[in-house]
């Protein structure tokens, strides 16, 4: 399932569902089918990221230390890696005091 974040502040960030989860989580935020991120929740939610590209590699990406056994090769990108452009995202509309929403066909809280 694709899930896309939105800000009248910058361009649509389109991602899968297994990364969103993991990024909404990280933000305390339920995956469900639609969402706001508020200017005022975005100075923690950036500092909560932040801490992503402090991660060893693949743990940012919940994988286990035998890299490349029954994982698919998209699944070897760490979750660091793959917040970048959400990252910028939000800081783009914290500086425009804007807020940013998410949109999926359903809830996705699992997998």
């Amino acid at each position: 399932m694709i899930v896309k974040f939105q800000s009248t502040a910058t361009a649509d960030v389109i991602t899968f569902a297994d990364v969103a989860r993991k990024l909404l989580k990280l933000l305390a935020k339920e995956p469900t089918a639609q969402g706001v991120i508020t200017p005022e929740e975005m100075p923690e939610a950036l500092a909560r990221l932040a801490a992503l590209s402090g991660a060893p590699q693949g743990q940012g990406a919940g994988l286990d230390n035998d890299p490349g056994h029954g994982m698919e090769p998209h699944e070897l990108v760490g979750l660091a890696t793959r917040a970048q452009p959400f990252i910028r995202m939000l800081d783009r509309a914290h500086l425009a005091d804007k807020a940013v929403t998410w949109t999926a066909a359903k809830d996705f809280h699992d997998a």
